[in-house]
This record gives structure tokens, C-alpha cells and sequence, in this order.
């Protein structure tokens, strides 16, 4: 134990120390398992906690900050995985733990036995996740929901609504004890339960206004991709009344951020008012406003901006005002109402180089200590404490201690201009280069949503590129979301037309810079993206090398009409689709001269499609039907199926192969040498 305690200090105190130019990441070092995650301070700032990772084992660690010489406290809290950790004051912490059980005996699982399991044991491993809360000082733990002993039916429950700052023995929690996702009050020093609100079978997510009162119930459909918001419509002798207000499709899945047209953020200054990012119908550019909803009606227009959308703000958990907000503007842009806090902001932007997101994550009561992350195009995450009174900034530690001391490619961004005049951004990331060297191998690698858009930020797709000789460029064609309503709509009916032509206009832009070669690239993508490559493939099967297509729809038509199946020919999520793709009877043959599938005989060039089996955005079918068509036309191409991969999961050895799959094929069909 004194030896792991030794290990632990040393990489949460100490930073990395360069000996020599550092080498790219491994393959094997960008899919290591993170080391330190979920730190947080404690009310005061006088905590720190965080979680490391020694050996396979998970440690929860606390430092004080305010002892000259600190000591860190490392514990052990069994054969369970640390999720998260929060502080619910400077005396107490919760926990967020998953461990595991044999669903055939109902025995918990010890951390050894998961590491020999195989699929020929008499074992079936099912997770489960628990909270509890810990005292600071004795270690002595407390798991919610004392009294709920089936984890039968309730596997997860980790979630919390509300911590109730002015409560510090209760919290706020969701869970379903029987089958409906009800709203609870949750004891945290004994476990103890009492349930105050009461959702659906579709509920999944729930927020209290600022006196921890339910205020918004969020339901979903059954595959995660659109969101039903109901507000509170009044409260009265201990019943609640809901109104459904919005209808939110979301960019992808589930667990994205809604598209922003209307997002729920933080509770007003009222009872009845809650900060809201919108669009309101005359306006192109998502702002911050302040909505009542009990009467349903924005009441304040609170933060826009011109030229782009505003992603989210800063609250004061005490006033209930915004004091900021933040932004994309190719890098992340905070903007505090504090001149001196922004002072400070700008001063640790120059600090990283004016090259990292500088991000915020939390501060103490008085507002002089902060806990920042730093994450870049060549920083892949980085925590550090900030002392407002001194100015200093010290490292904590990073998120994958493999990647400290390796080398990433730099990001600059590219304006051009698309063949029918738009002005459009992307970001080309290369890796260091030879002075007068020819350019390296281009990766094409168009976002998914498509109502999506790139930044310069780190990304592990681009830089695993990258580490092996390959330049990336990310192009924001027309339909990218962040740029305001107009710029979104210009995408729609345009898959396969203006999309595609911006992402070719792209690298035209960088071939006539000498910025790339015409005979050597290759275009990548996921999702929306990974159609664009399959279009890209057999629309205009010269323009590339090879392609490269992940979890993409081949079929438009087909696409349409599991949609409608599935949502109904009403729903907003199957018009949704309809106004951006087109309708399928009107617009049948326009679709059809866009659909991959359609001219799978045109193919000329090596394809590679890889895509989940339990993918339930793109459904696994459409990397079978441009199987079948490229049979059939006797095309050369390479199917790849992740056995146990979602559209937003893919679990360590499908991402693997994954990687794997990608890198071989490109140094098969487009070599760095």
C-alpha cells in the first residue's frame, strides 16, 4: 500500500519533465484507460478530491490544498469502479461506484474474477451502479437507497437532480422503483428515501427550480434520438401538473446535447423562471434567455451573439444570475461579466499559448481558487488549480499520465470559399513536418449530425491519425449547427449536393495552397460523415484514394422509412429527416441520385465500411444493404462489424479493432512512404 501511495503522489503532484523530443502516441498509449478523473473541490476550496487509477485499482484521493506540505489520502473502496465524485460540503463526498454481479447466482463480483471471466464461464457478469456518500475524515461510507435491495430492478442509480446547497444532509436523486423514473429525496447520512415527484416509463431525466422544487420532467422516445420536455404547469396542495412545451430532436443520440433550439440550463431568479438556451422563431442565432414556465413564454432576452450561437453560460449558485458565457468560435470563447475574472481568463489563455480551451470547472465560496481544465489540439487534458490572489497556476495532473510526454499535431484553421460563394471554416492538423518536405497523406474527415459541428479542441480520431503520418482536415460545411439557423438550413435537401461539394470545395482550397496533394487522400467519417464518404465513394469515385465509412447510411430511402416505422409520419423526428433529406414520394428519384447504395457500381476506388451491431441510430442494415449492392456489382470493399458496438458506445475491444481496422487500411491504400 505505501508503494501505490507513493505512485499516487507522484503523478498528481508532478508534471511532466521532457528529456528529449517527445515521440506520437501509440495506438496502444491513445486507447489506455484514464488515470485521474472527476476532480472537484470542496465548498471552501480547501479539498481537492479526484479518482486514480493504480494497477486496475480505483482510488478515491483527497489533498488539502492548504497545507504547505499535503499529504494525499488515497481509499480504496472495494471491488467497484469510481465513476465520479462531488463534495456535498467540506466534511462529506458522494460517490458514484459500479461493480458488478452474476446474474445467474445474484453474487457480487470481485474485481479479479472479472479480470478472468471468459465467455465460457458459468458466470454472467451484469454491472450495476451505486451512490454513496463518504465522510472526509473517517472513510466510513453510506449507500443511497439503503432500503432498495433489488438490483434486479434498478441497476443504475447514480443520477442526481439537485445537491441542495442549503441542505447538506439531503440530495435530490431519480430512479425507478417501480418502473416510472420518480424524482426522490434522498438522506445522505443514512440512505433513507422519500419520493416527491412521479414521472413515466419514458421519463429520463428531471430538474428543480431554484428551491428544489421539480420544475421540468424530460421524456424520451424509445431509441434515445428525440426529447419531450414538460414543464411544471402549477403546484398545488402536493399535486404537480405537467404541460409538454418542446419537442427537441436530438444532434444524434441520447446522451448529446439537445440541438439548441431550446435547452434547459439553470434555475432563475423566481420560482417559476428558468435560464434557457433558445431560438425563438425570429431570431438565427441561439441565445441565453430567461423563461417562465408556468406560463410557457420567454420573459427575458438575456445574452445573444451576432455572429454565432451561444453554446451555454456561468451561473451565481447564490444570486441565480448569469455572471458568463461561452461559445465556438473555431476555439472555445468564455465571456465573464467580471472584468478582472476575465483578466484572468485571458491571462491563462496566454498562458497555455493561446492554443489550449482554457475551461472552468469549479471555484470556491470565495471565489479566489478555481479548478481549470486545459485541453488543445496538442493538450489532451490537463487539471490544474488556479489562486486568484497569487496568479499561479499548478498542475495537478493529467487525464492519461501515457500521453504526458508525447507529441500532437497543431491545428489551423482554413477559410474558403464554396463553389457557389459561402464562406465556410475548417481545421487541417498536421503532424510536425520537415521544412520544404512534400505535404503528408490527407484524412478528409467530415462530422456527423450532420447538425454538428468541429472546433479546434483535441481529438483522438484526428491525432491517432496524425501519430502516423497523416494530415486531417475537418471541414464545417453548410448544415454544421453553431453558426445560427440560417447557415443550418442551408443544408437541408443538400446530402450528396452542397454538403458533399463543400467538403470536396475543402480540399480542392488546400491542393491549390500546396497545402495537399490531389493523388493522395482519402476521406473518413462517422455517421452523417460516414455517409458522406460512401457518397463520396460513388458519387465522384475519383476524388479520393480510398474511403473510409463508420456507422453510415447507404439508403436514404430506407433510412426514411424506419424512421417513419418506427416515429410515425407525424412525428417531428420523421419530418425532421423529411425536410433535410427530402420527402420519399415526391422527392423519390432526386433521393435515390444520392443514395451510395444506388450506384454501389460506380465504386473505383477501396472502401472500408465498418459499423455496430447494435447500432439503433443507423441501424445495422445499412451497412448490410451496401454489402449486398457491392456483391452484387462485384466491387472490391471491406466490411468490418463491431459486434457489440451502439452509435455512441463501443466497448475496449471493438474500439480496437475499430482502430486497428482504419490504420491498416490506410497504410494499405495510402501510404505515409
Amino acid at each position: 500500500m505505501l508503494r501505490i501511495l507513493a505512485v499516487l503522489a507522484a503523478i498528481f503532484i508532478c508534471g511532466p519533465a521532457f528529456a528529449q523530443e517527445p515521440d506520437p502516441p501509440t495506438l496502444e498509449e491513445f486507447l489506455s484507460d484514464l488515470d485521474f478523473w472527476s476532480p472537484e473541490l470542496s465548498p471552501s476550496g480547501r479539498y481537492m478530491s479526484g479518482v486514480r487509477r493504480v494497477e486496475g485499482e480505483d482510488f478515491l484521493v483527497v489533498l488539502d490544498l492548504d497545507d504547505p506540505a499535503p499529504t494525499l489520502d488515497a481509499t480504496n473502496l472495494g471491488n467497484f469502479y469510481i465513476r465520479w465524485v462531488d463534495w456535498i460540503s467540506d466534511d462529506r463526498l458522494l460517490v458514484a461506484l459500479t461493480g458488478y454481479i452474476d446474474i445467474r447466482s445474484g453474487r457480487p463480483m470481485s474485481r479479479q474474477e472479472l479480470r478472468d471471466w471468459d465467455e465460457d464461464s458459468r458466470t454472467i457478469p451484469k454491472p450495476f451502479s451505486r451512490l454513496v456518500s463518504v465522510e472526509r475524515e473517517t472513510g466510513k461510507t453510506v449507500a443511497m437507497f439503503q432500503e432498495e435491495k433489488s438490483l434486479h430492478r434498478n441497476f443504475y442509480l447514480t443520477s442526481v437532480t439537485d445537491m441542495l446547497p442549503n441542505d447538506p444532509n439531503h440530495i435530490l436523486m431519480p430512479a425507478r422503483l417501480d418502473g416510472d423514473l420518480d424524482l426522490f429525496k434522498v438522506n445522505v447520512t443514512d440512505g433513507t428515501v422519500e419520493r416527491i415527484a412521479t414521472g413515466t416509463k419514458n421519463t429520463y431525466a428531471w430538474y428543480t427550480d431554484r428551491n428544489g422544487e421539480p420544475a421540468f420532467r424530460l421524456n424520451v422516445n424509445s431509441r434515445g434520438t428525440v426529447i419531450y420536455i414538460y414543464a411544471r404547469e402549477d403546484r398545488k396542495n402536493g399535486s404537480t401538473k405537467w404541460r409538454k412545451i418542446r419537442t427537441v430532436r436530438l444532434k444524434s443520440r441520447q446522451n448529446d446535447e439537445a440541438a439548441l433550439d431550446f435547452q434547459v440550463l439553470y434555475p432563475g431568479p423566481t420560482e417559476t423562471t428558468y435560464y434557457v438556451s433558445a431560438r425563438p422563431d425570429d431570431e438565427d442565432k441561439a441565445g441565453i434567455y430567461l423563461y417562465d414556465f408556468e406560463r410557457d413564454e420567454i420573459v427575458e432576452t438575456v445574452r445573444k451573439h451576432e455572429e454565432v450561437d451561444i453554446e451555454d453560460g456561468f451561473f451565481n449558485t447564490e444570486t441565480q444570475e448569469l455572471v458568463g458565457v461561452f461559445y465556438y468560435d473555431d476555439r472555445l470563447v468564455i465571456e465573464m461579466d467580471d472584468p478582472l475574472i476575465q483578466s484572468h481568463l485571458d491571462g491563462l489563455n496566454t498562458y497555455f499559448g493561446n492554443e489550449a480551451n482554457v475551461i472552468p470547472l469549479d471555484a470556491s465560496e470565495d471565489g479566489n481558487r478555481w479548478l481549470l481544465k486545459a485541453v488543445g489540439p496538442r493538450e489532451p487534458g490537463s487539471y490544474h488549480i488556479y489562486n486568484l490572489e497569487t496568479a499561479w497556476a499548478t498542475e495537478l495532473g493529467n487525464q492519461r499520465k501515457r500521453l504526458n510526454d508525447k507529441t500532437f499535431g497543431a491545428t489551423d484553421v482554413i477559410t474558403y470559399t464554396a463553389r457557389d460563394g459561402l464562406e465556410l471554416r475548417g481545421y487541417l492538423t498536421r503532424p510536425p513536418m520537415t521544412e520544404g518536405a512534400p505535404p503528408p497523406p490527407l484524412v478528409v474527415m467530415p462530422h456527423g449530425g450532420p447538425e454538428m459541428r468541429d472546433m479546434v479542441t483535441f481529438d483522438q480520431d484526428v491525432q491517432t491519425l496524425v501519430a502516423r503520418g497523416y494530415q486531417v482536415f475537418q471541414p464545417n460545411f453548410r448544415g454544421s449547427s453553431g453558426f445560427g439557423k440560417a447557415f443550418a438550413d442551408k443544408g437541408r435537401r443538400q446530402w450528396g449536393r452542397a454538403m458533399q461539394t463543400d467538403v470536396e470545395d475543402g480540399f480542392d482550397h488546400l491542393v491549390a495552397e500546396g497545402l495537399a496533394e490531389a493523388d493522395r487522400a482519402c476521406i473518413f467519417g462517422y455517421s452523417y460523415g460516414g455517409y458522406a464518404a460512401m457518397a463520396a465513394a460513388t458519387l465522384t469515385p475519383e476524388k479520393y484514394q480510398c474511403a473510409i465509412a463508420a456507422a453510415g447510411v447507404s439508403d436514404l430511402h430506407a433510412f426514411l422509412r424506419r424512421e417513419r416505422r418506427e416515429e410515425g409520419s407525424n412525428s417531428e423526428a420523421y419530418q425532421y429527416w423529411v425536410a433535410h433529406i427530402g420527402h420519399p414520394g415526391r422527392d423519390k428519384e432526386t433521393i435515390k441520385a444520392v443514395s451510395p447504395v444506388e450506384h454501389a457500381g460506380n465504386l473505383s476506388r477501396p472502401l472500408l465500411i465498418l459499423h455496430g451491431k447494435d447500432d439503433g441510430v443507423v441501424d445495422y442494415e445499412q451497412a448490410e444493404r451496401m454489402e449486398k449492392a457491392l456483391r452484387k456489382a462485384g466491387k472490391f470493399f471491406r466490411l468490418v462489424t463491431l459486434e457489440n458496438s451502439s452509435h455512441s458506445y463501443m466497448p475496449e475491444e471493438d474500439e480496437l479493432i475499430y482502430y486497428t481496422e482504419i490504420i491498416a487500411f490506410l497504410e494499405t491504400y495510402l501510404p505515409v512512404n
